[in-house]
C-alpha cells in the first residue's frame, strides 16, 4: 500500500476503507490494492475542518483490476485545540456543533430532498477517540468546472426555495435536537460593538465613516432587524450556501441535478436565509453582469421554488428577510475575519486576503440599508 504524506495525514482504517471500496464499487468482493491521499481543503477557517481529502487507488477482483476515489472529511471538536465557545460542547443548537454533519447523513433527512437536488452519496461515518470524525463520502466534481451561467445559479435558487418551501410551516420540519438554530443572534451575541476599534485604518478602508455605513448601522441596531426577522416562517436551511458548496451533473435519468455539499449548519432559519450567501458568491463569480439582475433573476427563481411547494409569502417580507440575512451572513462573516487579523497583528495581510474575497463594488456598500427595511411609525 502507499500513502502520499500530506501536512496532515489522517489514520485510515483498512477495514473500514475496504467496506467503503466496496460500496463505491458496488461489488462485496474487490480488495484494496493501492490508495493515496490527496489533501484538497480544510485545515483553515472552521476549527471543526481538520481536513478534506481525496483517496483514490485500485482495487482487485481476482484478475481484475479498477480504479476507485472517495472523499474523506475530517472533523474535530474545536476544543480539541484550546477553542471554548466554538461548537465543541454538548450543545447542539451552537451554530458550529461539531458533531452535527455526521448526525445529519446519520439521520436520514437528506433522501427527502426535492427533485433535483441531491447530497453526496455516505458511505461510512467513522466515531474516533479524542473527539475526531472521518465523514466518508461520494466524490463528486462539478460538470461545468465552476463556470455556471446565470441560469444554471437560477435553477439552483429555484431549488434552494423548494428545499425551504418544503419545511415552511411548524408541522413539517423535523425536530431534531442537533439542527442549528438562531445562527444571525449566535453571531452577534459573539460581537461587541462598543469594544471594536472602529478607527483601526483596517476597518476604516472597508468601512469608511461608521456612523453612516450601513452595515456597521446594521450592527448596532441588529435587534431592530432581527426581530422583523422572527415575524418569517422558520425553515429547514441548508445554512451554508455559498456557491463552492454545489456541484451540478447529469442524474442517472440524464437530467440535471445539483448536489449539495457541506451540511454542518443544517439548521432552522427564517425564508429568505438561504439566498443570501448564495445571491454573494454568484455576484462574485459572475463578475461583470450587472448586479441587479442578478439579485433579481435569483430571487425570482427562489420565490417560485417557494411557490411551487405550496408556499406564498408576502414577497416584500420574504426579500426583507432574504436582504438583511445576506447582509448579516455575510457581513458578519467578513468583519470577524477583519477583526482577527486586527487582534492577531497582521492587519496588512487581513487586508490583502480581504480584497481577494470581497470584489471592489462591495466592499463599501451592502444588499441592505437600515433605513429601507423598517417605515416609522
Amino acid at each position: 500500500m502507499e500513502n502520499k504524506s500530506t501536512a496532515f495525514s489522517p489514520t485510515v482504517n483498512r477495514d473500514v476503507l475496504t467496506d467503503v471500496v466496496r460500496s463505491v464499487l458496488l461489488n462485496e468482493s474487490v480488495e484494496v490494492k493501492t490508495w493515496h491521499l490527496q489533501q484538497i481543503g480544510g485545515g483553515f477557517g472552521n476549527p471543526v475542518s481538520v481536513g478534506l481529502f481525496r483517496v483514490q487507488g485500485i482495487a482487485s477482483d481476482g484478475d481484475f483490476e479498477r480504479t476507485w476515489t472517495v472523499i474523506l472529511k475530517v472533523l474535530q471538536s474545536p476544543e480539541n485545540i484550546g477553542l471554548k465557545d466554538m461548537g465543541g460542547s454538548e450543545d447542539m443548537t451552537h451554530w458550529n456543533y461539531w458533531k452535527r454533519e455526521p448526525l445529519v447523513y446519520q439521520s436520514g433527512i437528506l433522501d427527502q430532498l426535492p427533485e433535483g437536488l441531491a447530497a453526496p452519496r455516505c458511505y461510512a461515518v467513522e466515531e474516533l477517540p479524542g473527539e475526531l470524525a472521518h465523514l466518508w463520502l461520494e466524490d463528486i466534481q462539478d460538470m461545468h468546472k465552476g463556470a455556471w451561467s446565470l441560469q444554471r445559479y437560477a435553477l439552483t435558487a429555484c431549488q434552494l426555495g423548494r428545499l425551504n418551501g418544503m419545511y415552511s410551516n411548524k408541522s413539517s420540519y423535523p425536530e431534531y435536537p442537533w439542527l442549528g438554530r438562531d445562527i444571525l443572534r449566535q453571531w452577534l451575541h459573539m460581537l461587541s460593538p462598543t469594544e471594536v476599534p472602529w478607527d483601526h485604518p483596517l476597518l476604516l478602508s472597508h468601512y469608511p465613516e461608521p456612523d453612516e455605513n450601513p452595515f456597521i448601522q446594521l450592527v448596532f441596531q441588529h435587534e431592530r432587524f432581527l426581530e422583523k426577522l422572527d415575524l418569517l416562517p422558520i425553515t429547514l436551511s441548508h445554512g451554508d450556501t455559498y456557491p463552492t458548496n454545489f456541484m451540478s451533473r447529469i442524474d442517472s435519468e440524464g437530467r440535471v441535478q445539483t448536489v449539495a455539499l457541506d451540511w454542518a449548519l443544517l439548521g432552522l432559519q427564517p425564508l429568505g436565509y438561504d439566498l443570501g450567501q448564495f445571491v454573494y458568491g454568484a455576484m462574485n463569480n459572475l463578475n461583470g453582469m450587472d448586479q441587479k439582475e442578478i439579485i433579481d433573476t435569483l430571487f425570482e427563481a427562489y420565490v417560485q421554488g417557494l411557490r411551487d411547494e405550496g408556499c406564498n409569502l408576502d414577497a416584500d417580507l420574504l426579500r426583507y428577510g432574504f436582504a438583511v440575512s445576506a447582509a448579516l451572513r455575510v457581513g458578519l462573516f467578513q468583519f470577524y475575519f477583519l477583526l482577527q487579523a486586527i487582534e492577531e497583528g497582521n492587519a496588512e495581510e487581513g487586508m490583502n486576503e480581504i480584497a481577494k474575497t470581497l470584489p471592489s463594488r462591495l466592499r463599501r456598500s451592502w444588499l441592505v440599508k437600515p433605513s429601507d427595511c423598517w417605515e416609522d411609525d
